[in-house]
């Protein structure tokens, strides 16, 4: 199944005598191959953790930095930027701890910042497979990445409220997200007209950020005609910087670790989104990279009602735990929503029958042919 997410190196064959249910049964597979994209572009733990903005690291001069004095330990006779007690106290497991103290230590980490606290830390140790080695490269990958990738820059462009350092870290308040979609560019005003995905402002009763995917509307033709795939990949850094940061924030707040709620609108994936799901798969899969620990449940809504069956195709892909967290639902959402996601329908956009403003998440307008020229994108 995977192999349909890789591009075509030729256009798929013509046959005869499908029919509808042929197709309807090859856009499940779609949808199905989608929710597992989805889930593997971020790695998913069982259960909500307590957590604290109680830092605990130890203060080296830097002017301006909020640390915690005397939180310094030792381990096997090594000073550590962040103690036992402190890491504990800032809500990470008991059974994860020491691993956490090590890693604080591998990385030399002095405060909140580069995503640094230690429940992040713990978001980098529960997506690496609790593997402290794997976690730390991980993290210096992403903080690397985060300063070429000119996050200051691209946030300002498609919203407002979030302030950043040049290296990609955050400059304000960790325990803070004001950021809101507000696009100042030409390509942040077209990525906002024609993109399928958006958080919703209003979070969740339980203070998680609620994400929806239009997977089936974007213009998957024009986006791959206008040379737009880098464009939406710029769109989708910032959808994904958005929903990590409003999570992070909302832990400390709330002291407990939180983690969004995905929901997957697969209306109208049809047998021709099949063939560019390459592009789908592009774009998500930088969530996995770089992105940790962000959702906590995939829920899959108006989906084909052969997609739940042809599922079973895609299982063999994923991890027990990942299982737990995906669900594909037909029409009738409601209940299945309530139970997989804890959401009640009045959450969602309009179009899904819910209360919240539809402009909230991209509609897929379609593309106008030569736009990418017309822009300098192609």
């Amino acid at each position: 199944p995977m192999s349909l997410l890789e591009p075509p190196s030729l256009p798929p064959p013509r046959r005869r005598g499908r029919g509808r249910a042929a197709s309807v049964a090859a856009a499940a597979v779609g949808v199905a191959t989608a929710a597992v994209a989805a889930c593997h572009g971020f790695s998913l733990v069982a259960e909500a953790l307590p957590a604290s903005f109680t830092l605990g690291f130890r203060e080296l001069g830097w002017k301006g930095m909020r640390v915690s004095r005397g939180a310094v330990g030792t381990v096997d006779g090594t000073t550590l930027a962040l103690s036992r007690d402190a890491a504990l106290e800032a809500g990470v497991p008991e059974d994860s701890v020491e691993e956490i103290v090590r890693l604080a230590a591998d990385l030399g980490a002095l405060g909140a910042e580069p995503l640094s606290d230690p429940l992040t830390l713990l978001r980098f140790y529960n997506a690496r497979g609790e593997e402290v080695d794997a976690a730390a490269d991980m993290h210096r990958d992403t903080t690397a990445w985060r300063a070429d990738y000119c996050l200051s820059d691209l946030m300002s462009a498609h919203g407002v409220g979030g302030d950043y350092k040049s290296d990609g870290s955050r400059s304000g308040e960790s325990s803070e997200w004001s950021w809101h979609t507000k696009p100042s560019t030409p390509e942040a005003q077209f990525a906002s007209r024609h993109g399928f995905f958006g958080r919703l402002s209003q979070p969740s009763p339980d203070n998680e950020p609620i994400l929806v995917w239009r997977i089936g509307s974007p213009d998957y033709t024009g986006i791959v005609r206008e040379n737009l795939v880098d464009v939406f990949l710029r769109a989708w850094v910032v959808h994904m910087e958005d929903a990590l940061q409003a999570s992070r924030a909302a832990s400390l707040r709330d002291r407990r670790l939180i983690r969004a709620r995905l929901v997957v609108d697969a209306r109208d994936f049809s047998l021709g989104n099949m063939r560019y799901l390459w592009v789908l798969r592009k774009i998500i899969s930088l969530g996995k990279q770089y992105y940790p620990e962000v959702t906590a449940s995939v829920t899959v809504v108006r989906a084909p009602s052969i997609a739940a069956q042809l599922y079973r195709l895609v299982r063999p892909l994923l991890t027990p735990l990942m299982e737990q967290k995906i669900s594909i639902l037909g029409e009738n959402f409601e209940d299945g929503l309530l139970k997989h996601s804890g959401l009640q329908l009045s959450a969602l956009p309009i179009a899904l029958g819910g209360s919240a403003p539809d402009d909230e998440v991209g509609a897929g307008e379609p593309i106008p042919v030569g736009i990418g020229k017309e822009l300098g994108f192609a």
